[in-house]
């Protein structure tokens, strides 16, 4: 964690003690409790945490890790870093999009492992999509690339261990024993490089993982939803806004 960030979340604390809440320090993580529980509008402690960056897996990881622990999230942020996380905490929470069609993700850096250890990769470009084709309890997840359909997998449930098939994608990716990564398709290798960068550059890249909220927020979802941004201005007052 960086000083600025430091010195922002110990604002936060501070200014939740001037609130009557009461701090104790759970390892690097500031907990405030027994304080109105207007603020948050649950009665549950607070955990206040200084957001690391604002990609959506860090920002799912500290909601998932205060939810577990039975407090609603309170996530430092400035004003850029506030801008940047609303469209993951903004209705439909921790989506992309929500319409008839089914439900719309956003993508994390986690790569997908095939059940042969290899991962899934593609090697046309575009935008990465993942959505689910229908509203009903198991509806098919589907990845589209560029507008192009690439795979389709029975629910979102397909993506956990063992994870999906190797059929289910047209290229997959490995690093061998000489440390150099191979691209395959249909079982052959189509492509050796020396690193993922050397694989972009050809044209083939790793699939971006769906964010599937269920698979990170496992318990504790009204307190996930409670989910506050607290921002500190140039004069060191603190604003707390609930984003969903």
């Amino acid at each position: 964690m960086s000083q600025t960030a430091s010195r922002r979340a110990a604002v936060v604390a501070d200014d939740l003690r001037d609130r009557g809440f009461a701090l104790d320090d759970d390892g690097w993580v500031s907990v405030a409790s027994e304080g109105p529980t207007a603020l948050a509008g649950v009665d549950a402690p607070l955990a206040v945490l200084p957001l690391a960056d604002s990609t959506p897996l860090a920002v799912v990881s500290a909601i998932a890790n205060a939810a577990h622990e039975g407090r609603v999230p309170v996530l430092v942020a400035d004003r850029r870093t506030e801008a940047a996380i609303e469209p993951v905490l903004s209705e439909p929470f921790l989506l992309r999009g929500q319409g008839s069609a089914g439900r719309e993700f956003h993508t994390v850096e986690d790569r997908i492992l095939l059940s042969d250890d290899s991962y899934a990769c593609v090697g046309a470009s575009g935008d990465i999509e993942w959505f689910e084709d229908g509203v009903s309890d198991d509806p098919p997840l589907v990845l589209e690339v560029g507008g192009e359909e690439v795979t389709a997998l029975d629910s979102v449930d397909g993506l956990a261990c063992p994870g999906p098939s190797v059929s289910a994608f047209r290229y997959s990716y490995a690093r061998g024993e000489d440390g150099l990564f191979r691209v395959f398709a249909d079982g052959q290798t189509v492509g050796r490089y020396t690193g993922v960068s050397a694989m972009r550059a050809d044209g083939f890249r790793p699939v971006a993982l769906p964010l599937v909220p269920e698979h990170h927020v496992r318990e504790h979802g009204r307190l996930a939803r409670a989910t506050l941004v607290a921002t500190v201005g140039s004069d060191g007052t603190v604003s707390y806004r609930s984003l969903s």
